[in-house]
């Protein structure tokens, strides 16, 4: 028997964003024992697609490559030791691509473990863009940051994917939350999202208007995606016991000799993450974020959509500045 077909865009070699190829017969993944095949509905761009997409980290199957990190949509068959989805069931998940085919196709295989129920009020293209950048928000605030209510906290990079999400966790977590974004509709969405004070992340002076934006408190908790032009003005206003938890792909981060040793003196901690590595959490921590997007308590921002055939231009609006929230692929496009 003949195996089945779909259309996805995958890489042959690394490169930029000319690499990605759409095409129209490729193999549809089978799934193993523990993993279920998922009819993908929506998916959306993150920046570790361009990651594994340059080469910075390596897909483990080798090329050719479908990319792609977050997906919604439906399972459409389950392995034989699968047991907690049938089909049918609406799933949403993220942190594939890496271990196993991405979602920039119109069907998926992924372990069970890492995918979670998407409530009936919660539409596919919301699932795909809360996927990533609520599991990395909460993540970074929740379980590496330890958040707790009445911190003040700082979320760097307020308007895009993580950090609009990051915005909201921070804020239902009853922290005083300050975000960094550009004047106008960056800062305003950052505003209606739950931030108590936005800067702009351009000014000459970042230690003192974070000073400013706390009313003199110190910082407790740093979502910093950008370690290597923020890094001390965190350290500078970071309160004693302070954590700045480092996500993104940073290729090296000076840490500066003064607000080093201010750091060291005040026992702040430098707590670095990568969902990567953190595989066993996402799903959880989606399961806890699926009710908090049926009941309004999370909201998504979409940016832009496209179709399977314009993921070139995707990846190029994603790394281009003034995004506002998450890009989504619609594969029906």
């Amino acid at each position: 028997m003949g195996c089945y077909r779909m259309r996805a865009v995958r890489y042959h070699e690394h490169g930029d964003e000319s690499v990605l190829t759409f095409e129209e017969d490729v193999e549809r993944p089978v799934p193993t024992a523990d993993q279920v095949l998922v009819r993908i509905e929506a998916a959306s761009v993150n920046p570790i697609d361009t990651y594994l997409r340059g080469g910075n980290i390596s897909p483990t199957a080798g090329l050719p490559h479908v990319g792609g990190s977050d997906m919604a949509g439906v399972i459409e068959s389950v392995g034989e030791d699968v047991n907690t989805f049938e089909p049918g069931d609406r799933v949403f998940a993220t942190g594939l691509g890496i271990f196993s085919p991405g979602t920039y196709a119109e069907y998926t295989v992924a372990p069970a473990d890492m995918l979670a129920h998407l409530p009936e009020k919660v539409s596919f293209r919301d699932g795909a863009a809360a996927a990533m950048a609520f599991a990395t928000a909460w993540r970074a605030l929740i379980t590496r940051g330890e958040l707790s209510l009445g911190d003040v906290s700082l979320v760097h990079g307020a308007s895009g994917g993580v950090g609009h999400a990051a915005i909201q966790v921070a804020a239902q977590a009853g922290s005083y939350v300050i975000g960094t974004a550009r004047e106008g509709d960056p800062a305003s969405l950052a505003r209606s999202l739950g931030a108590d004070a936005v800067i702009d992340y351009r000014t000459d002076d970042l230690a003192s208007r974070l000073k400013d934006a706390a009313d003199g408190r110190q910082l407790d908790v740093v979502l910093e995606p950008h370690a290597d032009s923020h890094l001390e003005a965190d350290l500078a206003r970071l309160t004693r016991g302070g954590r700045v938890v480092i996500i993104g792909e940073e290729s090296s981060i000076k840490i500066p000799s003064g607000p080093a040793m201010t750091a060291k003196q005040a026992d702040a901690d430098l707590r670095f993450m990568s969902l990567a590595a953190s595989a066993d959490d996402q799903a959880p921590i989606l399961r806890q974020v699926a009710p908090r997007l049926a009941d309004g308590r999370f909201t998504v921002t979409v940016d832009r959509v496209f179709g399977l055939n314009e993921l070139p231009a995707a990846h190029e609006r994603l790394m281009s500045s003034g995004v506002l929230g998450k890009i989504i692929i619609d594969p029906s496009i």
